[in-house]
């Protein structure tokens, strides 16, 4: 437990000083109470999710949905382009440089990280690798390549016009992760 609390605590500062948010809970039953919270306080009202085992286990659908957010699980290509927020789950940290790494083959699991402006992100936390080394050494044990590899450091930036920096210009403005111990 003590290299999962290194782990986070570098990936936290990597990638908060990138601009992204970074929290953690000890069970997936508490995602849905912090993201309530978060997503309120940030003005959103509709929200993609692109259900996963993170996101049941912590029946995020049903509880945002009773805390008055309108969820969109299905026809994401039309959701994601006008909803508030996207919510996945990805499969791993880089801790060495705060990077979420998403393997995503499925066209709607990346519109709901790409597409919207806010993409929260959930992450075991378990799944913090130390190194970029380990983590490609981790996608060459699968049992196959996967046919499509994100790696995600933050809210998108672009300095390509006149080198003046615009955050979300080709990606979300924001990025939230949350972290789950168990």
């Amino acid at each position: 437990m003590e290299k999962n609390n290194q782990l986070y605590e570098r990936f936290k500062e990597q990638i908060e000083g990138v601009n992204a948010e970074c929290y953690r809970v000890a069970e997936a039953g508490e995602i849905s109470n912090l993201l309530t919270g978060i997503l309120q306080s940030k003005g959103v009202r509709t929200i993609s999710l692109y259900e996963s085992p993170l996101s049941q286990a912590g029946k995020i659908q049903e509880k945002l949905t009773a805390a008055g957010f309108e969820v969109h699980t299905d026809g994401l290509l039309e959701a994601t382009a006008q909803d508030d927020a996207g919510i996945t789950e990805v499969n791993w940290g880089i801790a060495e440089l705060g990077t979420l790494v998403q393997i995503a083959p499925e066209v709607d699991n990346r519109l709901c990280s790409t597409l919207v402006p806010i993409h929260v992100a959930l992450l075991k936390t378990t799944s913090i690798l130390p190194e970029l080394d380990d983590m490609l050494a981790a996608i060459h044990n699968l049992p196959q390549i996967p046919g499509f590899v994100g790696f995600i450091t933050g809210p998108s930036r672009s300095s390509d016009i006149e080198r003046i920096l615009e955050i979300g210009v080709h990606g979300p403005k924001q990025v939230i992760v949350i972290f789950v111990d168990k």
